[in-house]
């Protein structure tokens, strides 16, 4: 397969914590690469494990350690390390199909920032934000210089499991171009230690992100509680498929009145009766997939380009993407 011309360098970084049980996985996954990573960056994030010491014994792969920050942190460290001009990101409990390096490499262009491997066509700041597409980061391909132009990942603890969201919503404010590759090129392995294992954490730190990203681009504040609303109830059904009654109780107290009370009886009654099912749940909220009308004001600092795409991502389903 053809490349980009000049093949450029690449360095793998895997942000790792107590993973002496996937860490070596990962790693023979970025060894085997058809194209050749340059190096391998395992930062080991405050690990009591064997981590770091099964990490070294590895060929091209330098391990750093430092105190326990949380996968933003680390990565940010991974970053400032590497010497490739591309980074690509793996989870410590995550693989790469041979591959992958390869495909993303045939998609780099000079005004392409992130290459992805998920099955979304387009990816800018209005679906990122309305949770109408993602991005992955065990399959994700970013420019360096993209990544230090937006300061690279947030630290802060509060939006931890939901920093590589945080990240891409600031690389898609920028000139940076999101393009697709070839999907299934890497695979998940979630283990009891994964983070985005728990919902109700997650739903807590994308509320976080939101308030963030809001205030950043002066989003107006009722704008902002749709979103958030939105959010609460998505998490809350996963929630209620779960029967963690507690915790999908608590979000849809927190909505606005009116479009989570019906959400909220079903969590009481189902807590009594004990019928919850993950069907029941998919069933009832493949009929709530459209929100009340909402209609953007538009008054928000977003460059005009990024204003019409996001009032009219605004007017499509929230539906957290699989």
């Amino acid at each position: 397969m053809e490349v980009y011309p000049g093949s450029p360098s690449v360095s793998a970084v895997i942000p790792a914590y107590n993973a002496e049980l996937t860490i070596s996985g990962a790693i023979q996954s970025v060894l085997a690469q058809t194209y050749e990573i340059a190096e391998i960056i395992v930062v080991d994030d405050g690990s009591s494990d064997r981590t770091a010491e099964l990490s070294a014994a590895f060929p091209r792969t330098r391990v750093i350690r430092r105190p326990n920050g949380g996968p933003g942190a680390a990565r940010n460290t991974g970053i400032q390390e590497a010497s490739g001009e591309w980074i690509a990101f793996l989870d410590s409990d995550d693989a790469w199909v041979p591959r992958k390096t390869e495909v993303q490499l045939a998609r780099v262009s000079p005004e392409v920032g992130v290459i992805h491997s998920n099955e979304f066509e387009v990816i800018q700041f209005g679906n990122l934000w309305h949770r109408q597409a993602h991005v992955t980061p065990s399959g994700a391909f970013v420019r360096k210089r993209a990544l230090r132009d937006v300061g690279g990942f947030e630290e802060t603890r509060a939006i931890m499991s939901v920093e590589d969201l945080n990240l891409w919503l600031k690389i898609a404010l920028t000139d940076w171009r999101f393009v697709r590759s070839e999907t299934d090129l890497f695979l998940y392995q979630p283990t009891e230690q994964s983070l985005s294992g728990n919902d109700f954490k997650m739903a807590r730190a994308e509320l976080a992100n939101i308030d963030i990203l809001g205030k950043r681009v002066s989003c107006q504040p009722e704008e902002i509680e749709r979103v958030k609303q939105a959010s609460r109830i998505e998490y809350a059904k996963n929630l209620i498929a779960g029967q963690r009654w507690d915790e999908a109780a608590e979000l849809l107290q927190e909505c606005t009145p009116g479009l989570a009370s019906r959400w909220l009886s079903l969590a009481g009654y189902l807590k009594v009766s004990r019928l919850a099912r993950t069907n029941i749940v998919r069933r009832l909220q493949s009929l709530d997939l459209n929100y009340e009308a909402h209609e953007c004001s538009g008054e928000c600092s977003l460059p005009e380009v990024h204003r019409k795409q996001c009032m009219a991502s605004c007017h499509k389903p929230y539906s957290r993407p699989v």
